[in-house]
């Protein structure tokens, strides 16, 4: 899997939804294909509904509670069911099962409930599953002569067919099982046990076809919870991002869907770039869920992964701090990411103090990581601390890991402590020599550049001081020949302003007032809202 991931709902349980689901058998399905705790859990979500047969349900809550070795439950649930209907065999199978796993005797239980209904498929093979999950070698020729009775009393019945292959699964001999599952859902075109079996069997040989068969059975069964989420999550297994957060959300809007779907859906809807859509969802859980549930933290996280995409830095900022207040639960821990998305809303929220403190705590976390490092660097430069700006990107430079932008960005660092008017002298020149350094290097490797060239005429000008000496001269007007090759002048307009600022400028100061005066009216052509500049040019003699 190539990213892990991290999914939410709408709070879509209205009542218009009903008509979605399949109520209590919808946890039968999930008990068929072993996912006992999901089965539980919409069995005693529908327990009390109209349309549940509390029977059958009652039977499925006390095989899923042998199967977790909760025996006294187990019986309790085959109790409650025998109260329910005395007329439903399949209790007495489950009293039976209770029976053959403490060792007894669980003749008497079968014959009862297999004169209730006489030579049923099913029922032979709910008996033959109670001897084999008693113990399969010792109930062998009990386990064969229930898929005798079956096959001979219906030989179209899937059941027999699906407890062979399930047989083989036990032995991981998955190309023998499906092959049989598929036998047992070529028998009956719409099981949706064999079917999931076959999927969950082949998936690992050929996804293709695993999910080819559950899209086929899902055109079937259009309501089976099990079966929308199945695809779901086979989509998702096989990289189909897009299809998968589809998927999830058709099957979201069922009544039978968990709580943990939900949070998968936010996260797909996040890999899939629907970020308003993640963040409601997001949200709607953090607004429903209790406050100590897990899935809060992580819903948490989400928002402020959202808001970052979407550029709403307040509200990001807002969102990472509720983030990090919140408890972590446990066996979880922070990711650089966390970090890296509060240090970038804090950021551009104008929070450089604590962007700060944010990049650090991900380059604890990720110490080798360039973009970490450059967004600390950044991080102190808008915190107006040049020199711990400067030393991130020196770190940079010095490891061989930088590009030739982060040699520009290291120079104005540099250029930026040499202006800084509380340090020392010496701590200035070695500043204001580096940052001639390191655009003398990029100069060199991308020539004729605007902005490095620029950056030239500002250090150059910043040595000459007030003296107004030329220093800055040569780097100003190889500024300008770039600028008169460029065919869309109008973008350049500030650079043209700085240019023949400083020109005008020189030439004043040295006395050559139609030189200036040349150079102030360039300048005005680039500032023409100056009304300043305008005065000035006009007094001009």
């Amino acid at each position: 899997m190539k990213r892990k991931f991290f999914f939410a709902s709408l709070m879509l349980m209205g009542a218009s939804l009903v008509a979605n689901a399949q109520g209590y058998k919808d946890g039968i399905e999930y008990y068929k294909v072993d996912k006992l705790d999901n089965a539980k859990e919409l069995l005693e979500r529908n327990l009390n509904a109209p349309a549940t047969d509390k029977a059958e349900a009652f039977y499925y809550l006390g095989q899923i509670a042998l199967h977790q070795g909760k025996l006294p439950e187990a019986a309790s649930n085959f109790d409650k069911g025998i109260a329910a209907n005395a007329a439903n065999p399949y209790n007495y199978v489950g009293q039976a099962a209770l029976a053959l796993k403490n060792g007894g005797d669980a003749k008497a239980l079968l014959e009862k409930a297999r004169k209730l209904v006489k030579k049923d498929a099913k029922l032979e093979m709910e008996i033959a599953r109670a001897f084999y999950d008693a113990n399969p070698v010792t109930y062998a020729k009990d386990i064969e002569k229930c898929i005798k009775n079956a096959r001979k009393w219906n030989a179209d019945d899937p059941d027999s067919y699906i407890f062979e292959a399930d047989t083989k699964a036990d032995k991981k001999d998955w190309g023998n099982a499906a092959g049989i599952y598929e036998l047992a859902f070529d028998k009956d075109p719409n099981n949706i046990e064999a079917y999931v079996k076959y999927a969950n069997t082949y998936f690992n040989v050929n996804p293709g076809m695993a999910i080819s068969r559950l899209e086929e059975l899902q055109a079937k069964v259009p309501n089976s919870a099990l079966v929308q989420r199945e695809l779901a999550e086979k989509y998702y297994a096989d990289n189909l991002g897009a299809k998968a957060a589809e998927q999830y959300g058709k099957y979201i809007k069922n009544p039978n869907h968990f709580a943990q779907d939900e949070v998968r859906y936010v996260q797909l809807l996040f890999f899939g770039e629907k970020y308003k859509e993640s963040y409601d969802l997001a949200t709607s859980l953090v607004n429903k869920l209790n406050p100590a549930d897990s899935k809060v933290f992580y819903m948490k996280r989400m928002q402020l992964y959202n808001l970052v995409q979407l550029q709403q830095w307040q509200e990001a900022v807002e969102a990472g701090r509720s983030f990090f207040a919140n408890a972590i639960p446990q066996g979880s821990n922070y990711e650089v990411r966390d970090y890296t998305d509060f240090g970038q809303a804090l950021q551009t929220a104008g929070f450089p103090e604590e962007a700060i403190d944010a990049y650090n705590k991900a380059i604890d976390l990720n110490p080798k990581n360039t973009d970490l490092i450059r967004n600390l660097g950044d991080s102190y430069a808008d915190a107006e601390n040049f020199v711990k700006a400067a030393e991130y990107y020196q770190r940079l430079v010095d490891d061989g890991n930088h590009k030739s932008n982060d040699l520009f960005t290291l120079s104005n660092y540099y250029l930026g402590i040499a202006s800084t008017e509380s340090l020392d002298a010496t701590t200035k020149a070695d500043a204001l020599a580096k940052s001639q350094k390191y655009i003398d290097e990029v100069d060199k490797l991308v020539p004729g550049n605007v902005q490095i060239v620029n950056q030239k005429a500002k250090i150059a000008k910043f040595r000459e001081g007030d003296n107004n000496n030329g220093a800055a001269l040569a780097a100003y007007n190889e500024l300008l020949s770039i600028l008169e090759t460029k065919e869309n002048k109008a973008d350049y307009a500030r650079y043209f302003k700085y240019a023949y600022n400083y020109l005008a400028t020189y030439y004043f100061t040295k006395g050559d007032k139609n030189t200036a005066k040349t150079y102030y009216q360039k300048w005005l052509e680039y500032d023409p809202e100056n009304e300043s500049l305008r005065n000035y040019v006009n007094s001009l003699k």
